[in-house]
């Protein structure tokens, strides 16, 4: 079943941390876009509990029901690197990136299992974060609730 997981993979994962590529030693920000990746990576560090989420497209029954199963169960776990998703039948791991900030709102890549980027983006409000996946055919709304 990997539409269940990848649907709910991008869906939670929008999220995402840890920019990565060349450029100047650990720990000297480049520029102030840089230190707000760095930021935003960190604030999204730590366990999600999927409260909400509405695909674009209406989904088939069988999955509208597992997808309805994950809503306050699936729990996804960024730790600036990597996003773990474990739901009701459904576990998968992620690469992510953060690859904008600005103040609460992100933009995050995840990256299947082979290499294929899905966009969202996302912001924080407190201790949610309300996000958009943007990649077909996955796109939809939804959100998720700090819990650590």
């Amino acid at each position: 079943m990997r539409f269940p997981q990848t649907a709910l993979v991008i869906a939670v994962g929008l999220a995402l941390v840890a920019p990565m590529g060349c450029g100047p030693p650990r720990g000297t920000p480049r520029d102030a876009a840089e230190i707000a990746r760095q930021e935003a990576a960190r604030r999204l560090v730590g366990e999600w509990l999927l409260i909400s989420y509405q695909p674009e497209t209406a989904l088939e029954p069988m999955f509208a029901g597992l997808l309805a199963a994950q809503m306050g169960t699936l729990v996804a776990r960024f730790d600036g690197q990597q996003m773990t998703a474990t739901g009701t039948g459904v576990g998968t791991t992620r690469r992510y990136r953060v690859t904008q900030a600005n103040g609460d709102r992100l933009t995050v890549v995840t990256y299947d299992e082979s290499g294929i980027a899905y966009d969202a983006v996302g912001e924080l409000r407190g201790n949610e974060l309300w996000f958009a996946s943007l990649t077909i055919p996955w796109r939809g709304r939804g959100l998720l609730r700090r819990i650590r």
